[in-house]
């Protein structure tokens, strides 16, 4: 089987397609002025509210809307889960360098804070980490280029939009980058399950980048020979393992309490 049509045609034409009522909402707040957005398809069975407040902003900005089928949005997306509105943009998702990440923590004037994802490969659960990212407050947000899963459409619908305000660096090797932040005076902690310190009992209120491994393997061993510690979440009950997604959040705001509670910035 080939392609669906409209999947094909948007791949042809260097073109992403960004979809669900909160992704657009947030593309349209990030990059409505750029030029970035092609145009905004609306299923013909929506028009309540939610959506004609996204219309109203690509008239506004000039951007054609364009009315289809469900059916048609379905293939188009290459997923159900649109909520009848997409947005097509031009060029592929804009991953950073890890030297854009540095230099924008550095501009802050604050502590860094990343979040190193070692070959994360489900997209749902890539998404929930970058909104839970973003929404701890990340500097940024570092990924290998190998065995990890890209920033799709997908990743985009669960992360609710948060891609569009989270820079990822995406590096061709991991721990030459966890290298590169140490030398930045960042310091680097393992979320593994069989350390023997808790998250709890550890400062985290430093520079720091969290490093959190695959959904079945954890932090690859030479990954974690660069980490300066690591540290377990204490669980109770008979489920004794926390997915990927779900640890990154627990650990991400356990950071982030730590440094507002000691007043650091970042």
């Amino acid at each position: 089987m080939g392609k669906p049509p409209g999947r094909a045609r948007a791949a042809s034409l260097n073109k992403r397609v960004v979809y669900g009522i909160n992704p657009v909402a947030e593309a349209f707040r990030s990059r409505g002025d750029s030029g970035a957005i092609v145009e905004l398809l609306v299923s013909e069975k929506r028009g309540d509210r939610l959506v004609e407040r996204i219309v109203g902003e690509a008239r506004s900005r000039n951007i054609p809307v364009r009315k289809v089928t469900p059916a048609d949005l379905t293939r188009i997306c290459g997923r159900p889960a649109h909520q009848g509105v997409a947005a097509v943009l031009r060029g592929g998702f804009p991953y950073r360098s890890l030297d854009d990440l540095i230099d924008a923590w550095r501009r802050t004037g604050g502590a860094a804070f990343f979040l190193v994802l070692d070959c994360i490969q489900d997209p749902q659960n890539l998404g929930s980490l970058l909104r839970a990212a973003h929404c701890a407050g990340v500097n940024g947000v570092v990924v290998p280029k190998d065995r990890s899963c890209p920033v799709t459409s997908t990743v985009v619908k669960a992360s609710a939009g948060a891609t569009e305000h989270t820079p990822v660096a995406r590096v061709t090797n991991l721990r030459e980058a966890l290298k590169r932040l140490k030398q930045e005076g960042v310091w680097i902690v393992g979320i593994e399950a069989d350390s023997p310190k808790s998250i709890y009992e550890e400062d985290l209120a430093v520079d720091l980048a969290l490093v959190i491994g695959s959904e079945d393997r954890g932090i690859r061993r030479l990954v974690r020979r660069e980490c300066d510690l690591c540290v377990h979440i204490p669980m109770r009950g008979l489920v004794n393992s926390l997915n990927a997604a779900q640890a990154g959040a627990i650990a991400l705001f356990e950071a982030r309490r730590q440094k507002d509670c000691a007043g650091i910035r970042g």
